[in-house]
């Protein structure tokens, strides 16, 4: 009998006085071979080699292997407190006997023991596998003790140990790491358990953790996910969201601080970015996180972490404690980026010139009018610049915005003293600067001081001055603008002194710089207070005029309130235009009555004298004055005689001018609007009826037009006005011509619908004209008339665009513009614009005579004039052969049939015209005729189709040596429905027999068939035909119509003898017989006996009797 593995543990633990098998004991302790020794009961009893004995506070991580410890009772920690008697029992299979001596009978005496083992002892033997069991469950909580007992401050030792741990347990190695992975989560749960803030030594404690326990990266990963679990199952199930939402929660803390550990654990294995994405996910995704939030969780403990590391910088600054490459390897340690790095580096930096400034830990000075630094300042700050990586740059910055508004405060209490008279502005500088010194403020920052003392000094009363305006009280308001005013004039000195160059009012006047002075007043609020300063100005004066201190007092005002000159007239025109406009308008009825230039000067000396009065603008005098002359012009073109103005009237306008300051320029618009209706009126006279103006009325239009008093340009327009009216009917006429000569009725009313074909010369319309065009209707003389009109008026302008070397001499290239074009003015469309021009093009190509040369010189005018550009123009001319030979043949070959002998020779000459070569002209004389014959025989089919029409068509096609399939393209189907029509008729009426077959030979050769193709077509066209025949025979015998049987039954007759009585009619035998017997009593006279009974003999075969 054997006792279980148990059983015998805890009789090898209880033998406390015995030692090894029943021997007596000894008086000095065991050696015992084991890897771990008793737990002690603090951390100060931990062996000298413990990481426990380094730390003031015990590791949240070793406290929680302490809890786990402490839970383990039974069998297991038995095992662990007596580790000698556990390896005796794995050596060997033990007699139970033994066993049980060793357990019960617990004496020194040999006799005794081997008595009680005799008499309580049962036979058996306990087997090793419960062993290896028990050595699983006792592994967990040896390696934690092996943890806490050896720590982790050497992790590779103590790996070692826990290796021999391991194989004397007998606990397999994947069982083992499983255990390892267990362990590691525990402790990672103590770290954030019993401590929710982090330390410094956390991030080395978990990587010694690591390497003791001999874990690989994905078994880290998978530790720190299945701990997030653990964790979250027993501290955050219960807890309400708002909590982990609020920053200063314990919990949320902790939260983070887990994150952290996680974080930086998977970035210190050194991690693919793809593995640490995953990782780093799916423990996120256990609180409820994304990826990202989690990351922003490990910068809310990142921060305030670094942020202690920084303040300890700045308390070792002059030591060399701190360094650069310090805060380096805290930044890689703690994972913190480069962004949040300098940003803190930035505030570390804010912290100690503040601290350096006096400010307490409430943020207060003791006196801000004597805080100054320290000496040795600068050097610390510098340091300090160094260690954190900054610039120089950030600390003046930093210095500036810190001592800035104590500045400021010294500013504004010396420029009050120097507005008071109490000091001067050179004074007032010295304190300045002197203030400025103290505050270490760079030299480099006396612009942004600069503008600091102008709006402390402005700024006051700007508000004051903005109080009264908003109530409108016009007294405040200039009072206070006065004030305002006296600081800008100590402000200027002062300004003087730091050697300032810049505009004043660009700086600090402008309303669209955020640092305006005005910036918190809009355009409205600002002419409001000006007006009220002008008209409390007025008030003021003595004889309620402006003196010129008073206008240099209001510029000043106009500066600072950023009034422009327009704001500036529309204000003088309310306060003194209507006196200004009197004098003006009574200036303008005087000189047009009695014009002399005395009067005109005297009239001057009262205008400039306003000015003088109230310091008008010569712009405003220019405004009023337009008004005015324009007042003027319609008089005078309302009492001129037949509108236009006498010399005299025009040396009264001129004075005028010169009186109001008018440029031409200026007045040229006014004397159109007057008197452009009159030029225009006397355009239209000298144009005639021809459109043409002759060149006798030219020079006395260029004198109405000075006469008148406008420009060149402007009587360029009216002229362009008046062509284009006159332009618009002759190109309708020529468009609508153009349509009735290419187009048919039908073709016609779609076009005035504006739904016009590609083809522009379809069938049905027979036009009457060489080439398509009418000779009736001269469409070419129509569009040389408007050319002529174009050309004579000179309508067409030549630009020069380049120059070119011509016999080694530079002569310009001009470009013609046409400044009225047939589709700008809509009387035509691109469409009809092209086939216009393409109508002229080719009548070029075919007018023989004088007129030739001048049609070919017009082309690129008349497409100039149609509007069409110089590509386009190109691109019809390049296909303009076809057109021609379409045009041509087709109108020759629809009034005569076919081209003769003259035709031939005149393409022959257009080839060469066109310069076409042999076979290009063949080609497109054969698809003209294809065209044309194509559409003869459409014409043919449209109705019904006669044989002595279809026998012309093909005769003249054959005269013409065109194959009916292969030049003219008709289809094989249509060719034989051409060969049923001519052929049937003569069938019918005997013409045609079978011994006079050359007829059919003759037909068919000429249709382009083959002597097989010509048997076909004649055998389905008999079969047809006698089927019709026999159909309506077999009527009439059944109604008793013997008489009208007669000439059928001979036919078919006829038929059956083209193919021996083979007609292919299924005929019932008594209609046979009938039929048969019918013809037996036929008239047969003129038959000799034999044709009878050939005859007979046929017909018997026909009705297959």
């Amino acid at each position: 009998m054997k006792y279980s593995t148990a059983v015998l543990a805890l009789f090898l633990a209880g033998a406390t006085t015995c030692s090894g098998f029943g021997i007596a004991k000894s008086n000095r302790p065991a050696m015992i071979g084991s890897s771990f020794t008793p737990k002690m009961s603090s951390v100060v009893g931990v062996k000298a080699g413990s990481s426990m004995s380094m730390l003031v506070q015990a590791s949240g991580g070793m406290m929680e292997l302490d809890e786990l410890l402490e839970a383990d009772k039974g069998l297991t920690k038995k095992v662990r407190e007596k580790p000698m008697l556990w390896k005796i029992a794995r050596a060997a299979t033990v007699p139970a006997s033994i066993a049980l001596g060793f357990g019960l009978v617990p004496s020194p005496k040999i006799a005794v023991h081997a008595a009680g083992a005799v008499v309580t002892g049962i036979g058996g033997i306990i087997g090793r596998n419960r062993i290896t069991d028990i050595g699983g469950d006792v592994a967990k909580p040896s390696i934690a003790e092996c943890l806490v007992e050896n720590g982790i401050s050497e992790p590779l030792a103590t790996a070692a140990k826990l290796e021999a741990l391991r194989e004397e347990l007998s606990v397999h190695p994947d069982d083992f790491s499983s255990m390892c992975e267990e362990i590691y989560r525990k402790y990672l749960v103590g770290m954030v358990k019993y401590d929710h803030m982090p330390q410094s030594g956390e991030l080395k404690e978990l990587e010694n953790l690591k390497d003791a326990l001999s874990m690989d990266n994905l078994a880290v990963g998978e530790a720190h996910m299945l701990a997030a679990q653990d964790w979250y199952r027993s501290m955050f199930q219960f807890i309400a969201e708002d909590e982990l939402d609020d920053e200063d929660s314990t919990e949320r803390k902790s939260l983070n601080k887990f994150l952290y550990l996680t974080e930086r654990a998977l970035k210190q294995n050194d991690e693919s970015e793809e593995a640490f994405l995953y990782e780093m996910t799916r423990t996120a995704k256990v609180f409820n996180m994304t990826y990202y939030e989690a990351l922003d969780r490990v910068e809310e403990v990142v921060e305030p972490f670094y942020e202690r590391a920084l303040k300890s910088s700045r308390q070792k600054l002059g030591t060399n404690q701190v360094s650069s490459d310090v805060l380096q390897r805290a930044r890689n340690s703690l994972g913190i980026q480069e962004r949040i790095a300098f940003d803190l580096h930035e505030s570390a930096l804010n912290d100690e010139v503040r601290s350096l400034l006096g400010y307490n830990e409430n943020g207060e000075l003791e006196d801000p009018n004597t805080a100054k630094y320290p000496e040795g300042a600068i050097e610390r700050l510098e340091q300090l610049r160094d260690i954190l990586g900054l610039k120089q740059e950030d600390i003046d910055y930093e210095i500036t915005s810190e001592g800035m508004p104590l500045f400021r405060a010294t500013a504004a209490d010396a420029m009050k003293d120097v507005v008071e008279k109490n000091i001067s502005a050179e004074q007032a500088w010295e304190i300045m600067e002197k203030r400025r010194s103290e505050l270490l403020i760079p030299g480099s920052k006396s612009d942004e001081l600069v503008s600091s003392v102008v709006f402390n000094s402005l700024g006051a009363p700007m508000d004051e001055l903005q109080k009264y305006a908003e109530v409108n009280n016009e007294g405040a308001v200039y009072s206070s603008m006065l004030d305002v005013l006296e600081a800008k004039k100590a402000v200027v000195e002062l300004l003087d002194r730091t050697g300032y160059k810049n505009d004043f009012y660009d700086d600090f006047c402008n309303p669209m710089r955020q640092d305006s002075i005005i910036k918190n007043m809009n355009s409205m609020d600002r002419m409001s207070i000006y007006d009220m300063f002008v008209k409390r100005s007025i008030k003021n004066s003595e004889d309620g005029k402006l003196s010129d201190e008073q206008d240099k007092i209001i510029q000043e005002v106009k500066g600072i309130l950023a009034i422009d000159d327009h704001q500036a007239e529309t204000q003088a025109t309310k306060a003194f235009g209507p006196k200004l406009n009197e004098v003006m308008e009574r200036a303008m009825d005087e000189i047009l009555e009695d014009y002399t230039p005395e009067l005109a000067e005297t009239l001057a000396t009262e205008i400039n004298q306003i000015i003088d009065d109230f310091k008008i603008s010569d712009r405003m005098i220019a405004r009023n004055g337009r008004s005015l002359y324009s007042k003027a012009l319609s008089n005078i073109s309302a009492n001129a005689p037949a509108g236009v103005p006498t010399k005299e009237q025009n040396e009264s306008l001129k004075a005028l001018q010169e009186l109001y300051n008018l440029h031409s320029l200026e007045v040229e618009p006014l004397h159109l609007s007057a008197f452009g209706p009159v030029y225009k009126k006397s355009l239209e006279e000298a144009m005639s009826i021809t459109g043409v103006i002759r060149p006798e009325f030219r020079q006395p239009l260029e004198d109405l037009r000075e006469r008148l008093g406008v420009s060149e340009s402007q009587t360029r327009d009216i002229f362009l006005e008046a062509v284009e009216q006159r332009m618009i009917p002759m190109v309708e006429w020529i468009t609508s011509e153009m349509e009735r000569t290419i187009f048919n009725q039908q073709q016609l009313a779609e076009r005035r619908k504006k739904d016009m074909g590609e083809d522009y010369f379809q069938s049905g319309k027979q036009a009457d004209g060489t080439l398509g065009l009418g000779a009736e209707i001269n469409v070419l003389g129509d569009i040389m008339n408007l050319i002529d009109f174009y050309t004579e008026n000179d309508i067409a302008q030549k630009k020069q665009i380049d120059t070119e070397v011509v016999d080694d001499k530079e002569v310009p290239i001009y470009e013609t513009l046409y400044p009225i074009t047939a589709l700008e003015t809509g009387a035509v469309d691109q469409q009809m614009a092209e086939v216009l021009y393409r109508q002229f093009v080719v009548g070029s190509f075919t007018t023989a005579g004088p007129n030739a040369e001048r049609y070919e010189n017009s082309r690129a005018t008349w497409g100039g004039i149609l509007g069409l550009s110089s590509e386009k123009m190109e691109e019809i001319g390049s296909n303009i052969a076809d057109t021609v030979y379409d045009n041509y043949v087709g109108q020759n070959m629809r009034t005569k049939g076919a081209l003769d002998q003259q035709d031939m020779m005149f393409l022959a000459n257009l080839q060469k015209k066109l310069g076409l070569t042999e076979e290009q002209g063949q080609s497109l004389l054969l698809q003209s005729q294809r065209k044309v014959l194509s559409e003869e025989l459409d014409a043919i089919f449209m109705n019904a189709p006669k044989p002595e029409t279809v026998s012309m068509f093909r005769e003249k096609c054959e005269g013409m040596g065109l194959n009916l399939e292969n030049d003219i393209g008709i289809t094989r189907g249509r060719i034989t429905r051409m060969f049923e029509i001519e052929v049937a008729p003569g069938l019918e009426s005997g013409e045609i027999t079978v011994e006079s077959g050359d007829v059919i030979a003759e037909i068919s050769e000429s249709l382009g068939f083959s002597d097989e193709e010509a048997e076909k077509a004649l055998e389905n066209l008999l079969l047809q035909q006698s089927k019709r025949l026999f159909d309506g025979v077999a009527k009439d015998i059944r109604r008793g119509r013997v008489d009208t049987i007669v000439d059928p039954v001979k036919t078919l007759i006829r038929y059956g003898e083209f193919l021996n009585g083979d007609l292919g009619l299924e005929v019932e035998e008594q209609v046979g017989r009938q039929i048969f017997n019918a013809y037996e009593n036929f008239d047969f006279d003129g038959l000799d006996e034999s044709k009878m009974d050939e005859n007979k003999e046929m017909l018997t075969t026909i009705l297959s009797l």
